[in-house]
């Protein structure tokens, strides 16, 4: 009898241990849930290009499911060439995070610095330039796409930008010819010389090393607003951007940012 009172007292002990073993864990395996979640990660997104936003539209929804919805706010810049057409956008797998500014006359650019999710809260942050006063009134607009698997509350915070006075355009000597040999995917390198002159055109030869002839091209280029960044301009290809440093121009990728890391050096052109 004794045996059997013993037994069923270590019984006990056991399960008691087993079961505060088992809370323990629940409790911990709910925190490290809760912090995984709270965790602020980077949102992958795309910004879209040749879009404008419409003469009658006053303000903008922050988050955008449906191409007729969005058709509502934007129109479609197309030009000719093969990446003349706006970005493509598939609302089945996609949103859109679009932002504006009221209507100017100061030219105004628009810039993603970085979207985020913490918990439920989707974040995304822009920057906002303000330049010189033009001719005409305008608003600007900033799209951006994201992936729908992408869920949450959508916040946009602008961050206004203060140009400096002293800039590339107005402190640089940067008329004039430069030259150099920048990275090719299927090539030995792409030999690049621009011509920029001081009322605004800009002239471009490349030659494909190893393949194929020079090629030159004219047209005419405009800065940023922060008078730092110049984009050649050509209805038949994609927008060519350029940061002006002291003697020499940096190819910037197609959505104006700086190419990082070891190949970073080879994508300066050397002022003449």
């Amino acid at each position: 009898m004794r045996g059997f009172k013993f037994l069923g007292a270590l019984l006990l002990v056991v399960s008691a241990f087993v079961g505060c073993n088992l809370s323990s864990n629940k409790s911990k395996d709910t925190k490290e849930e809760t912090t995984k979640t709270n965790e602020t990660v980077t949102v992958t997104y795309k910004v879209a290009s040749r879009y404008f936003i419409k003469n009658n539209v006053t303000k903008l929804p922050s988050k955008i499911n449906s191409r007729e919805e969005f058709e509502k706010y934007f129109g479609a810049a197309t030009v000719m060439g093969e990446d003349g057409k706006p970005t493509p956008i598939d609302f089945e797998k996609e949103y859109v995070i679009a932002v504006t500014v009221e209507a100017s006359n100061k030219l105004i650019e628009l810039q993603p610095i970085s979207l985020t999710k913490t918990g439920e809260e989707i974040n995304f942050d822009y920057s906002v330039t303000e330049g010189g006063e033009t001719s005409y009134t305008s608003r600007t607009a900033l799209v951006i796409i994201v992936s729908k698997k992408i869920e949450g509350n959508i916040n946009v915070k602008p961050i206004k930008v203060v140009v400096d006075e002293h800039n590339a355009k107005n402190s640089l000597d940067w008329n004039g010819e430069y030259e150099g040999v920048l990275p090719c995917a299927d090539c030995e390198g792409i030999k690049t010389t621009i011509q920029l002159k001081d009322n605004g055109t800009y002239t471009i030869t490349t030659k494909y090393l190893g393949k194929g002839e020079e090629d030159t091209v004219e047209g005419s280029f405009k800065w940023d607003v922060t008078g730092t960044v110049i984009t050649l301009l050509n209805d038949e290809k994609e927008p060519y951007k350029l940061k002006v440093v002291e003697g020499a121009i940096q190819k910037l990728d197609i959505e104006g940012k700086e190419i990082t890391g070891e190949i970073a050096k080879l994508y300066f052109l050397q002022k003449k």
